[in-house]
């Protein structure tokens, strides 16, 4: 979803387009009026940030944007591009349901000559091509999440591990890199196959009730998202598990996980923002139709955090136009640099 850990940074510049920068700490309006179509599942946790993040550089830039959904169905997908094509949005932005469903809506896309920016799934090859792919590198953000539990904790550690929607690209990615860099480390595996948290607190809390309940033995909780994540940890006291039997982990860093981190409840976060994933998506896709510096490919930044460090490091997900100066220096050069948020 490689770089030093010991920087807890993890980015990704695989590719990059150069023209001629835009202009200005914060950017310039666009040259022209702009409407962007943004193709997303629906706007719950991860993707209300995600929504807003967009709207900030948007609002901005003086760019219109038209929201369509799909809720995880490849022909929703599909009904949305056509939609946004009918519609003569200028461009579309993409969260696919797989790669294979994106390579169909590029297609589309290509076809109506609108340019369509990809993310969350990679392109499956085939006829249809993006503009650019804006991603979280899933599987290098789970090689992160072994490589920190190895390197903070004792012992033998058994993977509880829940994730999104089983056959997404994230969760397909996010799975093979957990298992191949478990597979380098000693004395880390999982307790048993990844469940399918479905992105949701209820799901989560019945499946890890259930396992502790039928005796599966297991160390550590991987949540796939704050709301799996809360799940567990709702299981964990129902099930009266002594809380130090079991570290708790999340892969979001959201609201829930912070309220989390300041309760107790949980141990490690992989800290990412689809508030500033949504910014950088936004500037990237605009930076483009203005014939100016953007990536062709790149992955949004995510840090490793503890329960001892996470108010330092964290990647927050409410976003304002403070971060617009550390956006622009990511669409313009692919690294992540907070520092240069304005005050």
């Amino acid at each position: 979803m490689r770089k030093l850990f010991t920087a807890f940074v993890v980015l990704a510049v695989l590719a990059a387009v150069a023209v001629p920068v835009f202009a200005g700490p914060a950017g310039e309006k666009a040259s022209k009026p702009i409407t962007i179509g943004v193709v997303i599942p629906y706007e719950i946790g991860w993707f209300t940030a995600y929504h807003k993040g967009y709207e900030v550089v948007a609002n901005k830039l003086g760019v219109k944007l038209v929201f369509a959904y799909h809720n995880y169905k490849a022909d929703d997908e599909v009904k949305a591009i056509q939609n946004l094509i009918t519609q003569g949005v200028d461009a579309i932005n993409l969260t696919a349901f797989s790669s294979e469903s994106a390579e169909y809506s590029c297609r589309l896309a290509n076809d109506a000559k609108i340019p369509i920016q990809i993310t969350e799934s990679g392109v499956a090859l085939g006829k249809g091509v993006a503009v650019a792919n804006i991603d979280f590198n899933w599987a290098d953000v789970y090689k992160v999440v072994a490589e920190g539990l190895r390197k903070d904790l004792q012992g033998d550690l058994k993977v509880l591990h829940l994730t999104g929607f089983a056959g997404t690209a994230p969760v397909v990615a996010g799975i093979e890199g957990f298992k191949a860099t478990m597979a380098k480390l000693q004395g880390i595996s999982y307790a048993t196959a990844p469940q399918d948290g479905q992105y949701a607190a209820e799901p989560s809390l019945k499946i890890t009730t259930n396992l502790i309940t039928s005796g599966l033995k297991f160390n550590v909780a991987v949540g796939g998202c704050q709301e799996i994540t809360d799940g567990i940890i709702q299981a964990l006291k129902q099930s009266k598990v002594d809380r130090k039997a079991v570290t708790v982990v999340s892969v979001n860093g959201g609201p829930m996980d912070i309220e989390n981190f300041k309760n107790g409840n949980l141990d490690f976060a992989l800290s990412q923002s689809p508030a500033l994933h949504g910014m950088i998506n936004a500037a990237n896709l605009i930076a483009y139709m203005n014939k100016q510096t953007y990536q062709k490919k790149t992955f949004s930044p995510v840090v490793w955090v503890s329960s001892k460090d996470w108010q330092q490091k964290y990647i927050p997900w409410d976003v304002d136009e403070t971060w617009l100066p550390v956006v622009q220096e990511f669409v313009k050069t692919g690294q992540y640099k907070p520092e240069l948020r304005t005050k």
